[in-house]
């Protein structure tokens, strides 16, 4: 298992963005993960329109999972409306 981090830029038009990152560690838990911390950032103004949404919510959160459903993680955040976008990274242990 290796360690990553995920962010995720929330819709601004959800009521509970806490619930939606919780919603999305559950995902990641789904997937066979552990899940370390999840980091609420806030609100922020984007640089450019993203589906047509100036501010987004961002959150992080650190686990860890088998490098080869990394693919399926994509897809599954991809397919969900509240995530404007996300992005994975695998981070070193040292």
């Amino acid at each position: 298992m290796r360690l990553y981090e995920l962010t995720v830029i929330l819709t601004e038009g959800l009521e509970d963005h806490k619930a939606s990152a919780e919603e999305i560690a559950e995902v990641v838990r789904g997937l066979g993960a552990e899940v370390d911390k999840i980091d609420l950032w806030g609100k922020k103004h984007l640089a450019y329109p993203i589906k047509k949404q100036l501010e987004g919510f961002y959150a992080l959160i650190t686990f860890k999972i088998d490098p080869d459903t990394i693919r399926e993680l994509d897809r599954v955040l991809s397919l969900r409306a509240s995530v404007l976008r996300h992005l994975v990274v695998s981070t070193d242990e040292e």
